[in-house]
């Protein structure tokens, strides 16, 4: 059978995804280079052709989901249209329209064995989340809806607290659980940011 030539890109993202599957299914640490490259039909030259190691492998899964998820931030916070409070919002709790990439993504990450990948994807996310939270509530602190003296504390603050209570691997709340704590953490939210208060 002739060898099939596939555009770099295009084998590169199917190692990715076919590596996403088997880190799913087995585990990181419990699957091989060689159970990678067999499952695609490559050799396991072809492997190291694209990635050193399987950490290099990994580190481009995550940064390929951050882009997605940074993509959607970043496009809330851009957003002239909305107020600082519905950036804040749309940012700390609604989700982006997510690949089918990123859904397999979050199935391995949420794999007992893959802990510390997914340790690893929380703090890469809410460190590249931060600047964008300041920004938002500077934006408010101009327009008078906000009332921030520590804009990066209180950034740190917000993104860590919901980036934990809201992720899946942590807690497994069902929808109606999340809907109801959303909505009373969203007053708590306004106090901590002065919403109300006069200058």
């Amino acid at each position: 059978m002739p060898r099939i030539s596939k555009d770099p890109e295009v084998r590169r993202a199917e190692i990715m995804d076919m590596a996403m599957e088997l880190f799913a299914e087995k585990g990181f640490d419990e699957t091989a280079v060689s159970d990678i490259v067999k499952r695609v039909g490559v050799a396991q030259g072809t492997f190291y052709y694209y990635f050193k190691t399987k950490q290099e492998l990994m580190i481009a899964i995550m940064e390929r989901s951050m882009e997605e998820q940074m993509e959607f931030i970043q496009s809330v916070a851009d957003n002239k249209s909305l107020s600082s409070r519905n950036k804040l919002d749309a940012i700390l709790f609604d989700k982006p329209h997510h690949s089918a990439s990123y859904i397999k993504m979050l199935e391995f990450v949420h794999h007992e064995s893959n802990a510390w990948i997914h340790q690893k994807l929380v703090i890469n996310k809410t460190g590249r989340t931060l600047p964008y939270v300041v920004k938002i509530l500077e934006q408010g602190n101009k327009e008078g809806s906000f009332h921030v003296q520590s804009l990066q504390e209180t950034a740190e603050f917000l993104v860590t607290a919901l980036n934990f209570m809201m992720d899946p691997g942590f807690f497994q709340w069902t929808e109606e659980e999340k809907e109801e704590k959303i909505k009373k953490m969203k007053p708590l939210i306004g106090r901590l940011l002065g919403e109300g208060l006069r200058r």
